[in-house]
C-alpha cells in the first residue's frame, strides 16, 4: 500500500513539474513576443523590457523566480516593429526613449523608477 502511493505521489510530482516547465518555456509565445535584458552599470539592477505582439513594451524588474512588472505602456500598439532606446539615468531609475524617425512629432521619452 505505502509503495503505491509513494509511485502516485511521484507521478504526480512529474507531471506537475512538466507542467511548470512547458508554461515557462512557452509563455512567451502567448504573452510577449521578444524582450531585452539591460543591467546597470554597477550590476546592481536588471531590467527586461518585453514587447507584445504590437509592440508596446512593458518594463520588468528581474527576480529570482518571476520579474516584477514595474510599468506599462500607456499608449495603444505600433503598425511595424519598433524598439525603445534605454538609458540608465541612475542604479534606480532608466529613461526610456522611442525615436521616431520619419516623424519627430511621435517622439517618446518616459522616465522609469525602478523600486528597490
Amino acid at each position: 500500500m505505502n509503495r503505491k502511493r509513494i509511485t502516485h505521489i511521484i507521478f504526480l510530482l512529474a507531471v506537475a513539474l512538466t507542467f511548470v516547465c512547458l508554461y515557462r518555456s512557452c509563455y512567451p509565445f502567448f504573452g510577449y513576443a521578444e524582450e531585452e535584458v539591460y543591467t546597470s552599470p554597477e550590476g546592481t539592477n536588471t531590467i527586461i523590457v518585453k514587447y507584445d505582439l504590437v509592440c508596446r513594451p512593458d518594463v520588468f524588474k528581474k527576480g529570482l523566480l518571476w520579474d516584477k512588472k514595474i510599468w506599462d505602456y500607456p499608449s495603444s500598439g505600433f503598425m511595424e516593429t519598433i524598439h525603445f532606446g534605454v538609458e540608465w539615468l541612475s542604479e534606480n531609475q532608466i529613461l526610456l526613449t522611442y525615436d521616431d524617425v520619419t516623424h519627430d512629432e511621435y517622439d517618446e521619452k518616459y522616465v522609469i523608477d525602478i523600486p528597490g
